[in-house]
């Protein structure tokens, strides 16, 4: 059985079970633990744990088969030095999980939790990539899909992408930025073949990852997911499929060419495709 990544738009408000259901029967048919991952969530977030919890309960899971990690974000801006993700405590807390759930939150908080200063994986990150390259699952939902990609969105609007320059990195990263442009960083890479958006029917953020895929070298895909929405991707078929009541918004930017014009940045020749429940999409037979 191939690894699988959910993931989910954010704002789960009525197809919740739907959709963690594909990760809980996932981890059953494997024999394994589940995890929670709060980071994104801030510090301490109990009430997320809880509700994460209370429903894998509800879908059949044993109270000794989830593991709550407790990597909590810091409140501020601080790094943490050593990342949490290389604390032995944490790392042996991975025995036997074959399933993780990210939280939503803010994303700057798991980055910081699972990514080295260096911008290398910690012990933690590689035992989970581990996880889902032996056929285990990955999900999450609004931050904790974001950080699913390679190349993550840290913050930015349609608007301020368009009329700001970029930003790299997280060393400037002020977290209540959101009107203060793009700001590209480096994700936790469970998915590769892309750039990973959410809250894609409440937020406007289509012209936003447009502009970061056109400068994300060697990838000319965009994914933008609906709230209450999982995009499903199977690691081994690289087929993508939807769980949930929205869509998948799929950005192909293969034939995209961008400029100035004006003193405005332009593009054209994007190619855009909408799937639902029922649809399947594969890049590499496009």
């Amino acid at each position: 059985m191939g690894g699988k990544l959910i993931i989910a738009g954010g704002n789960l408000e009525f197809c919740d079970k739907e959709i963690h259901k594909i990760l809980v029967d996932h981890a059953i048919k494997l024999g394994g633990k589940l995890a929670i991952v709060p980071t994104a969530s801030g510090f301490e977030p109990f009430e997320s744990i809880k509700y994460v919890v209370e429903l894998w309960k509800g879908l059949g899971v044993k109270d000794e088969d989830i593991v709550a990690l407790p990597v909590y974000g810091e409140e501020g801006s601080s790094w943490q030095e050593p990342a949490q993700g290389d604390d032995p405590k944490i790392i042996s807390m991975l025995d036997g999980v074959v399933a993780f759930w990210f939280t939503g939150g803010d994303q700057y908080y798991t980055h910081k939790a699972f990514i080295r200063k260096d911008l290398t994986d910690t012990v933690a990150l590689k035992k989970m990539k581990e996880v889902y390259k032996n056929g285990g699952v990955i999900g999450g939902t609004s931050a904790g899909a974001a950080i699913m990609s390679e190349v993550m969105i840290a913050s930015g609007s349609n608007d301020t992408a368009l009329s700001k320059e970029i930003k790299y990195g997280y060393e400037t990263y002020d977290e209540n930025e959101e009107d203060s442009g793009l700001r590209i960083v480096r994700g936790l890479g469970f998915f590769t073949d892309g750039v990973v958006d959410q809250h894609y029917d409440r937020r406007s953020r289509l012209l936003r990852t447009i502009k970061t895929v056109m400068n994300a070298e060697g990838l000319y895909f965009g994914y933008g997911v609906s709230e209450d929405t999982a995009m499903i991707y199977d690691r081994d078929t690289k087929d993508i499929t939807v769980a949930g009541s929205g869509g998948i918004y799929i950005m192909d930017l293969r034939k995209t060419k961008s400029g100035q014009s004006n003193n405005k940045y332009v593009c054209s020749d994007v190619t855009l495709n909408i799937i639902q429940k029922g649809d399947t999409f594969n890049q590499w037979s496009v």
